[in-house]
């Protein structure tokens, strides 16, 4: 049995004692045995904090998840014991939201200045913390393209990715330089996010001469090329950490048929029963094998090894990949 964290506990008395003044405020507006029981409910969780017992379900006193504190920091039962109106509101909230995310993930392929795109995209739960972007641009000459992962799990690691992807979606509609975006973003996203969250991040930039590559912080991208496969080792920190993180642009050429691979660490850090974990290594491995392949289908093979490898196990951490391939 364990209460909420330090920074949780931190993070929510002040949101209750303003939802407590916001209340009195409107004490006018609503009957007074409503805003009794209100207030009740309010006095209730700052009691629970002071006794070290925030963030425990009453009803199996095991920790509440993080996420229904975030939402409503009353919250006194963990999803497992929610009444039946509490648990249907809160479906149709989780539903919403993986509607709104599934809007925001790109085309599964794309083309534009002789460069193709194909991701897969398979978040742990119903919503997820993995970021994937790809944007042509409006000539059709080179595309941007990104992949990250921000801290945490479930709703509120994806209400972060959407955060970042208003980000970085309006800095591309300026026109400026692959090195201003991210560090545009990075001041951004330091600004409107908590400071115990971050994000990891690949960002880059595939027009005719090559692709201009920035990792924040990421897994390293693989180069899968005709004469072997190699790693593309980060160049910055996290985005949010802080605000005045400077970023370089590396730049690589491809030929025709080679791949940039993308991936989070949903792949890398997959376990065995034995608890052994994929790692780069054998991703490396069953990229080369499929690198004469289409990139849907190298995609397909290196996804359907993972699964392999976990045999029965369930996914514990989203998983996405990201092809960028040449081909002229």
């Amino acid at each position: 049995m364990n209460a909420a964290s330090a920074s949780l506990i931190h993070e929510m008395r002040p949101k209750i004692l303003e939802k407590r003044a916001r209340l009195e405020a409107a004490a006018h507006a609503v009957s007074a045995e409503y805003l009794n029981q209100l207030l009740v409910e309010v006095d209730s969780a700052l009691a629970r904090i002071d006794n070290g017992s925030y963030g425990i379900c009453e009803f199996c006193h095991d920790t509440i998840e993080a996420d229904c504190l975030a939402e409503n920091p009353l919250v006194r039962f963990c999803l497992d014991h929610l009444d039946a109106e509490q648990r249907r509101a809160h479906e149709q909230d989780l539903a919403l939201a993986t509607r709104i995310q599934t809007s925001l993930l790109p085309a599964r392929d794309i083309s534009a200045g002789g460069w193709s795109t194909h991701y897969r995209y398979q978040p742990a739960g119903l919503v997820g913390g993995d970021y994937c972007e790809v944007i042509p641009a409006p000539d059709g000459r080179s595309l941007f393209f990104a992949l990250g992962d921000v801290s945490g799990k479930g709703v509120a690691a994806s209400l972060l990715m959407t955060h970042l992807s208003a980000i970085f979606r309006s800095l591309l509609s300026l026109n400026l330089p692959l090195s201003e975006v991210v560090v545009r973003a990075n001041r951004l996203f330091c600004g409107g996010t908590p400071a115990t969250h971050y994000a990891t991040l690949v960002a880059g930039l595939a027009d005719e001469s090559g692709i201009h590559l920035c990792n924040a912080g990421h897994c390293p991208p693989l180069l899968v090329g005709r004469d072997g496969t190699c790693r593309v080792d980060s160049t910055g920190l996290p985005l949010g950490l802080f605000g005045d993180s400077r970023y370089t642009i590396g730049h690589m050429l491809l030929e025709r048929g080679e791949s940039l691979v993308l991936y989070s660490d949903g792949i890398t850090e997959a376990q065995d029963p034995e608890g052994n974990s994929y790692d780069e290594e054998r991703l490396i491995e069953t990229l080369r094998e499929g690198r004469e392949r289409e990139a849907a289908a190298m995609a397909e093979a290196a996804l359907r090894d993972v699964v392999r490898f976990r045999c029965a196990l369930p996914q514990h951490d989203d998983v996405t990949l990201l092809i960028v391939r040449r081909n002229a």
